[in-house]
C-alpha cells in the first residue's frame, strides 16, 4: 500500500512539473510572437535580423518545453 501511494505521490509531482513547464513553454511562445511582430516595426536591417533569431530561439524553446511536458504528464 506504501508503495502504490509513493508511486502516485510521485505521479502527482511529474504531473504537476508537466503544467509547470507547459506554462513556462505556452508564456515562452507568446514573448516569441510578441518579438516577432516587433520585425515590422524595426526600420534596420540588423534589428530586424536580430528580432527574427532571437524570436525563432524563444520559439524553438517554447516549443520544445511543450512537447516534453506533454511527454511527462
Amino acid at each position: 500500500m506504501d508503495e502504490k501511494n509513493e508511486l502516485t505521490d510521485k505521479d502527482k509531482a511529474q504531473n504537476r512539473m508537466g503544467q509547470i513547464n507547459r506554462a513556462l513553454g505556452l508564456f515562452i511562445c507568446f514573448f516569441s510572437a510578441v518579438v516577432l511582430i516587433s520585425i515590422f516595426l524595426t526600420e534596420t536591417f540588423v534589428g530586424k535580423m536580430t528580432n527574427l533569431v532571437a524570436g525563432l530561439i524563444f520559439g524553438v524553446i517554447g516549443l520544445i518545453m511543450i512537447v516534453k511536458s506533454k511527454a511527462n504528464s
